[in-house]
Formats: C-alpha cells, structure tokens, sequence
C-alpha cells in the first residue's frame, strides 16, 4: 500500500457556499452549502480524478507541498502590516522549545527530541 498526501483548501465564499480544491491538481474541486458536504464531494472529486488516471493508465501526480499561513499583524500607529509566515503546528497549537526546536533542526528526520545530556 503507498499513501500520498495532497493538501485541500476549503475557501468560505461571500456567498454562502463552501468552495473545495486540490493544491496540485488543477482541475480537481467541489463546492456544496457546508464544510462537511464540501469535504465529502472533494473525496469523490478525488476518487474519481484518480479512477480516470488509472482507466487511461496514467502516471498518478506526485506533489512537494509545504503550508505555510500567512500571519498579518496590523500595530497601532502603523500603517504597514507585519506578515509572517507560520507553518502546520503553529496553527495547531504545538508549543516548541527553543532547546527542542534546535535538536529537530540538528537532527533532521529523527526527531525534535533534545539528546540527553546535552543543552545548546
């Protein structure tokens, strides 16, 4: 079994609708009155993007993707906004030490878990 991850976008619009698309495949998107009904047409957009490649024996996309969210901050007496850009744990709430943070980047894919015994 091989899983791939493509990450969708559900876009509230101004009128109402919940908008659903694909980052990566043009082409693939949904819209329904709810999130949820949004969500479960996006599947079957899925679905059946993927069935159409396999009927044609088509090569299945394979896409890098990284999300970042960009953070604007507007201050008082300013009429400049700061933007950031903050990525997938800080949305969801995932507080990092300094130290931990450090130890992800020295490591790389091992992990964020600071060796014991030492403190940068």
């Amino acid at each position: 079994m091989t899983s791939r991850h493509y990450p969708i976008v559900l876009e509230h619009e101004p009128n109402g609708t919940v908008s659903a698309y694909v980052v990566g495949l043009p082409g693939v998107f949904a819209a329904a009155d709810s999130e949820r009904a949004a969500a479960r047409a996006i599947r079957s957009a899925l679905k059946a993007h993927f069935g159409g490649l396999d009927t044609v024996r088509a090569k299945r996309p394979s896409t890098k993707t990284s999300l970042r969210v960009a953070k604007v901050t507007y201050r008082k007496g300013r009429s400049d906004p700061d933007v950031g850009l903050v990525g997938l744990g800080a949305l969801l709430g995932r507080n990092r030490s300094a130290a931990k943070a450090r130890a992800a980047r020295k490591n790389g894919r091992k992990g964020g878990r600071p060796r014991r015994g030492t403190h940068a």
